[in-house]
């Protein structure tokens, strides 16, 4: 009988040691101090790392009201390689707002401070919006948005 209350007691530490390692991060932690930081050099040789923070397809937002649905892995490299040959070094988060609609859904307003070859800073600022998909959280949709419109 001890043994049996040892095997039973080792398989519910294991199991809770398990359910630790694979805890989804807050929001903000995913994106903060995983994602983020991934921009900061050389970004554009980083597009496996990328695709991991997104879900297979995209939808897109544009500034006239069109939707449409993209490929994550070909949507974010063709934009990585023409930012690259514009001389983009890399981003950072100038400022940063999140929401958690629910447990697992979040939008992020970022103005991100992008560096040029050249000296030269820009802001750019992106809204995206992440869903807990298959234990993990992933962008399901994202919009170029004007940084002087919004409250960052």
């Amino acid at each position: 009988m001890k043994t049996l209350m040892w095997c039973i007691g080792l398989t519910w530490l294991a199991t809770l040691s398990a359910q630790a390692e694979t805890a989804v991060p807050t929001a903000d932690d995913w994106y903060q101090n995983q994602y983020a930081p991934h921009w900061k050099d050389k970004a554009w040789d980083k597009i496996d790392v990328f695709t991991t923070y997104y879900s297979q397809t995209i939808h897109v937002r544009e500034s006239d009201g069109a939707i449409y649905t993209a490929d994550s892995k070909p949507w974010l490299g063709e934009d990585l390689q023409e930012w690259q040959a514009e001389g983009w070094l890399g981003s950072d988060i100038a400022a940063y707002r999140s929401d958690l609609l629910n447990p697992t859904t979040a939008t992020f307003k970022v103005k991100w401070r992008d560096w040029y070859d050249d000296g030269s800073e820009e802001l750019s600022c992106g809204w995206y919006m992440a869903d807990i998909v298959d234990g993990r959280w992933v962008f399901t949709q994202y919009a170029d948005i004007d940084c002087a419109a919004h409250d960052l």
